[in-house]
């Protein structure tokens, strides 16, 4: 307990001297921005009474005060309201410290290993989000990402994450998450049904050479322990790869969660996608199995996009599903358009 108690006393202290400096030169900046996604499709699953039309969306506005001090170290914070009505309707909040030393982010963030991984490229709605249930009934979204899996609420759970500078095309990232749960603030409690004491790491790297782009990914998450569930103990592991040529682009995506309760997670993912002046076009693939449902799917995107103006897209894509379970098969087919906007 003394060294754990140090430690947060040493490390909070640094960040005191670090903006020390007098900042009454200084002054806030606010800025607005955020991402609007409107769709309208057709999606038909296998399953009953799982077709038809549908029109989905999300929204976020995000509010971004930072100051920059007189030392040049630049504090600031974001705030990220939910445009639908939502039972959390604060996606995430979270401050930074950020200067020549890298960057400290404290708050409901995203984890370094999530951030830095790499996916399957997608010029349309996207396969590697895990949203495909939305449209297409019966098949389960945790098989269809080779992103860190959102299953274990990590990803808006309050944590300190670290970012080294990027040096040469290479960042290191670790984050540490007290609690894997959101908006409780309350004394710390080791027996609550909440797993503590998660940690992640994660590596990025990109870089270019002349024409050609590389870039690489690799990341670890342990979800930490809960007493109260015996052998919860999930981690997960993730590696990416993309390349870049002119206006081609390639990528490969693998995931493993490990969970000893509910069984394991494996997916695999591949993508290509070519742009040309305002257009994008994009194929991709994903392969999943969790092993303790006897679960293995497949799943496909064909992607198109249209640049209409700075962060104006036309977006479309087609999905095609299926799923089978131990020897029960769902599979569908999903035609979705709309329009992305990022402000």
């Amino acid at each position: 307990m003394n060294k754990k108690l140090l430690l947060a006393t040493t490390a909070f202290a640094g960040l005191a001297h670090l903006g020390a400096a007098n900042a009454s030169a200084a002054e806030w900046n606010v800025t607005v921005g955020g991402f609007m996604e409107q769709w309208f499709g057709y999606g038909d699953s296998s399953i009953a009474d799982a077709e038809g039309f549908d029109q989905q969306g999300d929204v976020e506005i995000h509010f971004k005060p930072s100051i920059t001090l007189d030392n040049g170290i630049k504090i600031g914070a974001m705030v990220q309201l939910e445009g639908k009505t939502d039972a959390d309707q604060i996606d995430q909040q979270f401050a930074y410290i950020e200067g020549s030393f890298g960057r400290v982010v404290i708050g409901s963030e995203n984890s370094a290993p999530m951030l830095m991984s790499l996916g399957v490229p997608s010029a349309g709605a996207g396969l590697d989000s895990g949203d495909l249930p939305n449209w297409i009934g019966g098949v389960n979204g945790d098989l269809i990402t080779t992103t860190f899996n959102f299953s274990r609420d990590e990803d808006s759970a309050e944590k300190i994450t670290y970012f080294t500078p990027r040096s040469y095309g290479l960042q290191l990232g670790a984050s540490y998450v007290p609690e894997i749960a959101e908006d409780i603030d309350a004394a710390p409690n080791n027996n609550n049904g909440v797993r503590d004491d998660a940690f992640g790491f994660g590596a990025n790297y990109d870089r270019s050479y002349g024409d050609f782009a590389f870039g690489a990914s690799v990341g670890y998450m342990d979800y930490g322990d809960d007493e109260a569930a015996v052998g919860d103990n999930p981690t997960n592991f993730g590696v990416g790869i993309s390349l870049g040529y002119g206006g081609f682009s390639l990528g490969a995506a693998y995931n493993d969660l490990k969970d000893s309760v509910s069984g394991n997670i494996e997916s695999y993912g591949v993508g290509g996608m070519y742009a040309s002046g305002p257009v994008s076009v994009s194929l991709g693939y994903i392969y999943g199995e969790d092993d303790g449902v006897n679960t293995e799917s497949n799943a496909f995107e064909f992607g198109v996009s249209y640049d209409l103006g700075p962060g104006v897209s036309a977006v479309g894509s087609v999905f095609y599903a299926e799923q089978e379970t131990a020897g029960v098969e769902v599979d569908g087919v999903a035609v979705v358009g709309g329009l992305s906007l990022s402000f």
